[in-house]
């Protein structure tokens, strides 16, 4: 299933090199980008090492040892930021710290990725079935939507092509 995934996305020829903005995770060159559904696939050879090293994204989410980091906002605190996954109910992202704390994100301790602050993690496992994940920092600011339907499709990719299971 793996390996139809893979031949699917080479098949799509949607190579897409090069199209990224400077808040996403940079694209080396030698790079081949795949695009499914929202989600962007960069597979990386390392010719030195002889493995594969990926990244998957999309506009303002990547997904990283298996948890998503959404761009909230340009910075700031996001540690008492609220979520919804759907149209379910509101929770803390709070609630999450301890599931990415494991996967080696620390939140209360610093920025996830970009020490200017902004961001928001929550496990990959919790929203792999969403459609849309929607995220307020605060009551004052309106909600950020993110699209990412098709999650579990673009890790199955992702780990077709040769890319290792915890991205």
């Amino acid at each position: 299933m793996l390996l139809i995934a893979a031949m699917s996305l080479s098949l799509l020829g949607q190579s897409v090199a090069g199209t990224h903005r400077p808040s996403k995770p940079t694209v080396p060159a030698h790079s081949r980008v795949y695009k499914l559904g929202p989600w962007l696939i960069a597979v990386i050879p390392d010719r030195f090492a002889g493995t594969v090293g990926c990244q998957v994204h999309t506009r303002d989410v990547s997904l990283q040892r298996d948890t998503l980091i959404f761009r909230v906002a340009s910075e700031g605190d996001t540690t008492g930021a609220v979520f919804r996954i759907d149209s379910g109910p509101p929770r803390p992202v709070a609630e999450a710290f301890d599931t990415v704390e494991a996967h080696g994100f620390f939140p209360q301790r610093g920025w996830v990725i970009d020490p200017k602050g902004g961001e928001a993690a929550l496990p990959a496992s919790l929203v792999s079935d969403a459609q849309v994940v929607a995220i307020r920092v605060s009551p004052n600011r309106r909600p950020r939507r993110f699209k990412i339907a098709r999650l579990p499709e673009a890790q199955a990719a992702a780990r077709g092509l040769g890319c290792q299971v915890g991205l």
